[in-house]
């Protein structure tokens, strides 16, 4: 998986650190098991000022699914891992906060064709021997602004369990396409430039796609 190791590691030690800090403060802790559109996950809790929480946690998902693009049907593998590394602040004191952060986008999203009869590519068409099976993959920016809103402070009172929501959205930016064909025109000079019009069209499908809504449902235990 792409850098995903190292991410994770950051997003750690960034937690560590803001706990040795926060320890002197004031040292409260919580986990949390959570499910939303990102997935299925966990986040780690600790207030650093009062009001004021760091929060970092992981979800991930995978779908498989078919869709449609330029006329050319794909089976498509969504693989979403994504840490998170957030500030939540309680500006009335109760249970309503502010969020906002970074989202460490780390999915995968892996295309895959093989057509029955003959189909067009940048515009030309092609007969199911010349194209053989498309293969292809999406990506999103690495690291995507988070804002949003929620309900529940896993560290702001005495209870142990408790639920938190969040409603937000991740701007993951529009996502990039990367195609290639094992047909018999794979390694022909036009059919390659007829495969980037291909990537370019998919682009520009696509391209309205810059922000990923994120709801999620957390059950926490506070420590």
């Amino acid at each position: 998986m792409r850098r995903r190791t190292p991410i994770m590691l950051s997003v750690m030690s960034l937690i560590l650190l803001s706990s040795g800090r926060a320890g002197a403060v004031l040292d409260k802790w919580a986990i949390g098991a959570k499910a939303g559109t990102l997935g299925l996950g966990g986040d780690l809790t600790t207030d650093i000022l009062p009001g004021l929480n760091l929060r970092g946690g992981i979800q991930w998902l995978n779908l498989n699914l078919d869709a449609e693009f330029e006329d050319i049907d794909y089976s498509v593998d969504v693989d979403l891992l994504n840490p998170l590394l957030l500030l939540d602040w309680y500006p009335f004191g109760g249970s309503f906060r502010l969020s906002g952060g970074v989202l460490f986008n780390q999915s995968d999203i892996d295309l895959r064709a093989t057509p029955s009869e003959p189909v067009q590519i940048g515009g030309t068409t092609y007969t199911p021997a010349e194209v053989g099976t498309l293969r292809g993959q999406s990506d999103f920016n690495p690291i995507a602004p988070y804002v949003g809103i929620g309900w529940g402070n896993a560290v702001g009172r005495s209870r142990r369990l408790g639920l938190a929501m969040d409603l937000g959205v991740a701007f993951i930016g529009s996502p990039g396409v990367n195609l290639s064909a094992n047909g018999l025109l794979a390694s022909d000079p036009t059919f390659k430039a007829h495969l980037a019009q291909e990537e370019e069209d998919i682009e520009d499908d696509l391209r309205d796609f810059k922000f990923y809504p994120v709801l999620s449902l957390t059950l926490y235990y506070c420590f």
